[in-house]
């Protein structure tokens, strides 16, 4: 049996992205119709095996959690707004991470954007972005 992680992720893109960047965006969250000529979001190009695939998959019953995989791309007060909800396989969350890092640093972002759960915790991981860095943090209050 595989693990899986219920990953969801909220932003607001910078408004001065280049064409290239929201190309491989969209693609990234299967609303474009073609994939970029080069990928900037992964470090490593291993992440598919014969051609290129949208890493979140649109509108689809999530297999491995309740409710829905989703992705969004919204125009709203001058800026794209990004939503993501999915479910991502054990052998995938690398990658995940690489992406989140990434569509991250093309955002406004300076705070909690997300979370990421684990199908065998009791409760998420928070995601936070702040100075150029992901920060994942256990949910509750600090101890000292």
């Amino acid at each position: 049996m595989s693990d899986f992680y219920d990953l969801f992720l909220t932003l607001a893109l910078r408004s001065d992205l280049p064409p290239e960047v929201m190309t491989e965006i969209r693609w990234h969250l299967a609303v474009g119709q073609h994939p970029p000529t080069e990928f900037a979001a992964f470090r490593d190009d291993g992440w598919f095996a014969d051609k290129p695939f949208p890493f979140f998959n649109g509108t689809v019953a999530s297999h491995a959690f309740q409710g829905v995989d989703v992705t969004a791309l919204v125009w709203h007060d001058g800026r794209w707004q990004v939503t993501v909800r999915s479910c991502v396989h054990e052998d995938e969350i690398s990658y995940a991470g690489q992406l989140i890092e990434w569509l991250a640093a093309q955002s406004t972002a300076d705070g909690w954007i997300g979370y990421l759960r684990h199908s065998q915790a009791e409760a998420p991981d928070l995601i936070f972005w702040h100075q150029g860095a992901l920060d994942f943090r256990k949910p509750g209050p600090k101890v000292a």
